[in-house]
Order: structure tokens, then sequence, then C-alpha cells
């Protein structure tokens, strides 16, 4: 390169630092993507042989290559624009359905007044009215609520877990048994070694099992989860048995209530 060429040269730092690192051979490779155009740069060594710069294959290798960045360079327009239009069209149903919903709401409430004006004005005043309309809005929320009751008791809209294959039924009931198994044996260890004054303190294993082995994609399922659950309740169940003059059924009730409640927080 000329001296007088490379005056002309904006000064650009990235460019001295791949010149200083030895790629001092360039080429621009033009694409066009549907409109969307550009240059890819491919940088050479000077020391390799002339030969490989100039091969027929390693020309058709970068000339693809370029239109393969320029494809995905000219994605990304179209992908921002498919961002805003699926939050435009959430913004937008969400819009109608608020509107929908807040008309129900004042419509109802409209007719409501009218009715219960209707019947005011038709009826004498009185404590029967007012007893009438209390055990009627009684019977609405009862009704309300056991239809609520009803869908959550068949799992609301969640769908059924699929089975398991016969090799994942089998891998959880080896599992399930060696794991009581070896507890159910460090306990009775335990309790002869010390004469019955000692004993391995067993959580709920049947319900920590099955989430270990038949639910293992739940979030509480995590070896995480459980190791600090158990921790959790083992510390609180300590700590509530020395305080004095509780009854035996409170305790009973006072620790699961704390050890849940946290787990839930």
């Amino acid at each position: 390169m000329s001296n007088s060429f490379a005056n002309l040269q904006a000064y650009d730092e990235r460019l001295q630092c791949f010149a200083k690192a030895g790629f001092t051979l360039a080429t621009g490779i033009p694409f066009d993507v549907y409109g969307y155009q550009g240059i890819v740069i491919f940088f050479g060594n000077p020391h390799i042989a002339e030969t490989k710069l100039h091969d027929e294959r390693n020309s058709k290798f970068i000339k693809h290559t370029a239109q393969f960045i320029g494809t995905a360079a000219a994605l990304q327009a179209p992908l921002q624009e498919i961002k805003r239009y699926k939050k435009r069209i959430y913004e937008d149903n969400w819009h109608v359905l608020k509107v929908k919903m807040l008309s129900v709401v004042r419509f109802g409430g409209v007719i409501r007044e009218q009715k219960r004006g209707q019947n005011s004005s038709s009826q004498k005043p009185g404590p029967g009215n007012n007893v009438k309309w209390a055990l009627m809005r009684a019977r609405e929320w009862a009704k309300v609520q056991a239809v609520l009751w009803w869908k959550k008791s068949h799992g609301g809209n969640a769908a059924i877990p699929p089975p398991f294959s016969n090799t994942q039924s089998v891998w959880t009931f080896v599992g399930v048994l060696v794991t009581h198994i070896m507890f159910s044996g460090m306990n009775v260890a335990i309790t002869k070694k010390t004469q019955g004054e000692l004993d391995l303190v067993l959580p709920p294993l049947g319900a920590l099992t099955t989430l270990q082995f038949a639910l293992t994609a739940a979030p509480a399922s995590q070896p995480r989860n459980a190791i600090f659950s158990q921790i959790f309740a083992l510390a609180t169940a300590l700590f509530i048995s020395y305080i004095p003059n509780m009854e035996p059924w409170l305790r009973d009730s006072l620790a699961p209530a704390i050890v849940i409640t946290g787990m839930a927080r």
C-alpha cells in the first residue's frame, strides 16, 4: 500500500490492532438479503501461501459465509418488529377485555339498582326486606364459592401428568424401597444402640420420596429445596419442643403450621 493512499484512510483503532496482530490483508464481500445490503470484511494472514488465499473453494466459502452472516443481521429488524407486534396485540387484547369486564360490571350494577329500586317501591320498608336481601346475597356467594371449590377439586385447568413408563416405574420402586430401608435400618440401629433413648428423627418420609421420585420436575422436588426444608422443619420442631408448659396437641399442630408457612414464603 502506498503512503499517499494510506494517508487518505481515516484512522481506526480496531484496524490498527488487526494490523499489529498480523492481519494486514482484508477483503470485503457484499451481501444482499431482500434489500438488506451490507459488506462482511474477512481478514487474512499475509504469511499464508497465496495459492490458498485465492483458492476457488476458499472464495466460495467466504462468499456463502457472507450471505449467512448477512441473513443473521437482516433477521434482527424483523424479530424486533415481531416482538413489538406481539406486545401490541397483548396490550390491545387486555384493553378490550378490561373494557368488556368494566361494561359488564357497570351494566349489571345498574340493573341491580333498578331492580332494588322497584322492589323497594313495591314493598313496604321493614326489617324483613333487609333479611331477604342478605339471604339472597349469601346464597349467591355460597353458589360462587361452591362452583370454585368444585373446579379446584378437579385440578382447575391443569392437565393430568403423563403416567410413568415401565422403566421409570421400576426405578421409582427401587429408589423408594432402598431409601426407606436405609433410613429405617438406621433408626433401628440407633434405637438398639442407645437402648431406646435416642432414635432417628424421621420426617414424613413418604411425602419426601414421593416428591423426589414421582415429581422430579416440580420445584419443591429439587434437592436444594428438599434439604433446606428438612433442616428448617427439624430446627423448628426442636425449638418448639423446648418451650415449657405446652400441651402436646398444640406442639404437634404449631410445628407444621410454622414450617409450611415458612416454606411457602
